[in-house]
């Protein structure tokens, strides 16, 4: 709960190093936050979130970065296609692909689609800006992601 009103969202299980004190304590990562009076998102990406300038994002991850792309005035989009397939960036800037990796790590198929956008990236020449939560979540990365996007932005 402190979480909670203290960054005004649900904490993500990966940003509390004591996730198996949860589990074993509530059956479940779920349960521990339906304990707290709070409400699970139960499917990946069956959430939507509105950020403030109007557009529907797949996570509050998402959500997050396109709230610092429009605090910061930087015109974008969301879910660019790669070439001709069917995979989208979460963001465009410009000539970047933005995307946020937030669950590399946890399933194998998921890792395997990172590396297959990495490589459409390289074919078509993209630019390809990777956002994972534990740099999201840091301390300062709002101003290490503005700085770094204009920088990119300029070559």
């Amino acid at each position: 709960m402190d979480f909670c009103r203290k960054k005004g969202r649900i904490p993500l299980k990966r940003e509390f190093n004591m996730y198996r004190v949860y589990q074993k304590r509530f059956g479940s990562w779920n349960n521990a936050i339906r304990a707290a009076g709070l409400e699970p998102n139960m499917v990946i990406f069956s959430k939507k979130f509105g950020a403030r300038d109007g557009h529907m994002c797949d996570s509050f991850a998402e959500k997050i970065i396109d709230d610092y792309l429009s605090e910061a005035s930087i015109v974008h989009k969301r879910n660019a296609y790669y070439g001709n397939t069917k995979m989208s960036a979460d963001f465009l800037v410009k000539d970047i692909r933005i995307e946020y990796f937030g669950l590399a790590g946890v399933k194998e198929d998921y890792d395997e689609n990172i590396e297959r956008k990495r490589l459409e990236s390289k074919k078509c020449d993209y630019k390809l800006l990777e956002i994972y939560p534990s740099a999201l979540f840091a301390p300062g990365f709002k101003e290490f992601f503005i700085r770094n996007l204009r920088r990119l932005m300029k070559i």
